[in-house]
């Protein structure tokens, strides 16, 4: 019988230690992860959810009555440990699960699941970010040889066409890319393209104009003086010499025909208007180039960060500016993005508001049944902070009392007063049917409907 007895106490023994090994991991976790201690916080909630793996709002274990949301705490330490996408994960068995909705908790959640989203977003950024500047260095190289083929003459031939096609649809890819690292790298091989056709274009045009015959200049004619008339005449006829014969006395002598000269009738002024001035057409790259400064701009808007350096940069580009001075610009632009993306993001939030724990810990009297303890915390916490779920757990534990009293009416009263506060704080509050006695619950959808 000895025996028997033993054997039962030690099986009724075995739950009981096995509950009191997870509780105390969990309870570690939490502690080393308000800490600051996430490494070991994550490695001792790990630990607890492999034994109890299902959250609940008021766990019981012997005679005591907690919040257990393991999977919530672990979701913090992972994002403070640079895992964004391993605390999402956890968050999401957390909601799941369900116990998460009906804690205090359940409002940050929201809040570090955006921060989450946030980290995850800023590092695709950042490592889309050296494929981005690959491919603005690559399409700002195109657009310089693309204007060496203009200068040489070749923007007629098909490889000059074919170059701007391939250029275009590289701006377009980059335009649309956002956080695609293989998109700004099929831009970067179409700009390359488009400027080996532009070179190649450039090359052709200063062949064909090396292969021209060259054209003598023709002589230079005297130009006449002002007020000086040239008056055109042909030459003087030349007399025929005849041979007279002996006998004969000599023939007289001709007389040269007079020369008259004839001066050729005015001809009217023919005025040639000159030209009107055209307007300066910016070249592509002078056109990329203060895009690139402009996109700068905007990202120094963003951060709340000065624009002179922007506004220098644009004072830099100019109508007449060369290729030289525009590839400057944009080796500059592009250092300056580079420093934005090197900055060190801010820190991201830890362990959940003090106050947390106070609540945390009237609504654990709460549950046990000891309301004036829960009452008493409640109406410390509301006088250092106005808290909505604070009013609305004193009015719950009110009411309790105001029905556990033969003098109820004042209970009520103050319960109905402490509701009504929560609810102008936070018009969303609700009370769970699952987790609350129905009849609370009725009292605070009448007090909700008034």
């Amino acid at each position: 019988m000895k025996r028997v007895a033993v054997v039962l106490l030690l099986a009724a023994a075995l739950p009981v230690m096995a509950a009191e090994k997870w509780v105390e991991a969990y309870n570690r976790g939490v502690t080393q992860v308000r800490a600051s201690s996430f490494q070991a916080g994550a490695q001792s909630l790990q630990h607890a959810i492999e034994e109890m793996p299902q959250e609940n709002a008021a766990q019981r274990v012997r005679d005591q009555i907690f919040t257990y949301t393991p999977h919530f705490w672990l979701g913090i330490a992972k994002l403070n440990l640079g895992d964004p996408d391993g605390a999402l994960r956890e968050w999401k068995v957390s909601e799941e699960q369900g116990a998460i909705q009906n804690t205090p908790y359940y409002a940050q959640l929201r809040d570090l699941i955006g921060r989450a989203n946030s980290e995850k977003q800023r590092r695709a950024e950042a490592a889309a970010a050296p494929s981005k500047q690959e491919a603005n260095s690559a399409i700002g190289r195109a657009l310089s040889a693309q204007m060496d083929a203009v200068t040489a003459g070749g923007d007629r031939s098909e490889t000059y066409h074919a170059a701007q096609r391939r250029l275009a649809e590289a701006k377009d890819i980059n335009a649309k890319a956002g956080i695609d690292v293989r998109a700004y790298k099929r831009s970067a091989e179409l700009a390359e393209e488009a400027r080996d056709l532009f070179a190649n274009a450039a090359d052709d045009a200063k062949k064909q104009r090396a292969s021209r015959p060259v054209r003598p200049n023709p002589l230079p004619q005297r130009k006449p003086a002002p007020g000086e008339v040239i008056i055109p005449f042909d030459d003087l006829p030349q007399p025929k010499q005849t041979v007279q014969p002996q006998p004969q006395p000599p023939a007289p002598v001709p007389v040269p025909v007079p020369v008259t000269q004839t001066v050729p009738p005015p001809q009217p002024k023919i005025e040639v208007k000159k030209p009107e001035p055209q307007p300066e057409t910016e070249s592509e790259a002078l056109v990329a180039a203060r895009m690139a400064v402009q996109q700068y701009r905007r990202r120094l808007v963003t951060l709340n960060l000065s624009t002179s350096e922007a506004q220098r940069l644009d004072g830099e580009l100019k109508p007449q500016s060369d290729a030289k001075a525009i590839q400057r610009v944009l080796d500059q632009v592009a250092a300056k993005e580079r420093e934005l993306d090197a900055r060190k993001p801010a820190e991201v939030v830890t362990a959940p508001d003090p106050s947390r724990e106070q609540l945390e810990s009237a609504y654990r009297a709460f549950a046990a049944g000891d309301l004036t303890s829960s009452d008493r915390a409640l109406t410390q916490l509301l006088s250092t902070k106005e808290s909505a779920e604070a009013y609305l757990l004193r009015g719950c534990s009110r009411y309790t009392q105001a029905m556990l009293s033969r003098n109820s009416a004042p209970l009520l009263a103050s319960a109905t007063a402490d509701m009504t506060t929560a609810l102008r704080l936070n018009p969303s509050l609700r009370l769970d049917p699952t987790s609350w006695s129905p009849k609370l619950v009725a009292f605070f959808e009448k007090v909700k409907g008034r």
